[in-house]
């Protein structure tokens, strides 16, 4: 009886939790995202015409040609996040080749992500 006690009270917990406490997983979060609306343009290839590559964590963290892409820990003032946004200080919004958008929860999928320090989770 006390286990199922202390499990619901975690599932309860769990569901009133805000939904930016909750820990986005690469994987199975973003991942499904990227593969969609971000990879045709930003993987890893000759082809890449700004270096920024998209294909892994590791990647997403590293590559192109600005230093603040993914600033663990600030996912708004990620360059990434920034670039998803309208308006962009250079550019055009991403994903550039696509009429729609996206959406205000997918943008926060990112800027939750790196938030939470861009994991290989």
């Amino acid at each position: 009886m006390r286990t199922t006690l202390t499990l619901t009270a975690v599932l309860i917990l769990a569901w009133c939790l805000p939904v930016s406490a909750q820990t986005v997983s690469y994987s199975k979060d973003l991942y499904p995202l990227v593969k969609a609306k971000c990879i045709k343009c930003h993987e890893q290839d000759e082809e890449n015409p700004n270096d920024y590559a998209m294909d892994n964590v590791a990647l997403i963290r590293s590559s192109g040609k600005s230093s603040n892409m993914v600033i663990p820990g600030d996912g708004r003032n990620s360059y990434l996040v920034i670039k998803l946004l309208p308006k962009p200080p250079k550019g055009a919004q991403m994903p550039i080749f696509s009429k729609k958008k996206l959406s205000e929860e997918e943008v926060d999928l990112f800027i939750r992500w790196i938030d939470q320090g861009a994991k290989d989770n």
